[in-house]
């Protein structure tokens, strides 16, 4: 099976989907060691991840017209990234945020520059839905 952006999109859409319900159970999160302050912020990272996941979902169907989106995440997981690893780290997070952060990165860098491949369109053209 070849690797194909509209396919990744689709299955990080459903890895936030996943980790949307994960969020929901603060006693699941903790018992893999990580540690929110207060079960309302899981509950609202969740939300988020909620729509997140239904936009990368729904932009896999047709990636040509729905790239933006898709880019726009990539930031997204740039600022998750640089949130998550330092609070691993450093923080009272938990070390589990530290890969989590990680692979937000990895997952933003294949959106950015994957999406520039297979479309054939430029950063800026993605960045401003030109």
């Amino acid at each position: 099976m070849p690797f194909t952006m509209k396919k990744f999109v689709f299955w990080t859409g459903v890895y936030n989907a996943g980790l949307a319900l994960f969020l929901l159970f603060p006693s699941l999160y903790r018992s893999v060691g990580l540690h929110i302050c207060d079960p309302v912020w899981g509950w609202l990272i969740a939300g988020f991840l909620a729509f997140t996941s239904v936009v990368l979902i729904l932009s896999s169907r047709d990636l040509p017209r729905r790239a933006t989106f898709v880019y726009w995440e990539s930031l997204l997981r740039y600022l998750a990234a640089l949130v998550l690893v330092p609070a691993g780290l450093f923080g009272e997070v938990g070390l589990i945020a530290v890969p989590l952060g990680l692979g937000d990165l990895a997952i933003g860098l294949v959106y950015m520059f994957g999406l520039v491949k297979e479309l054939g369109i430029s950063h800026r053209t993605l960045l401003c839905d030109a």
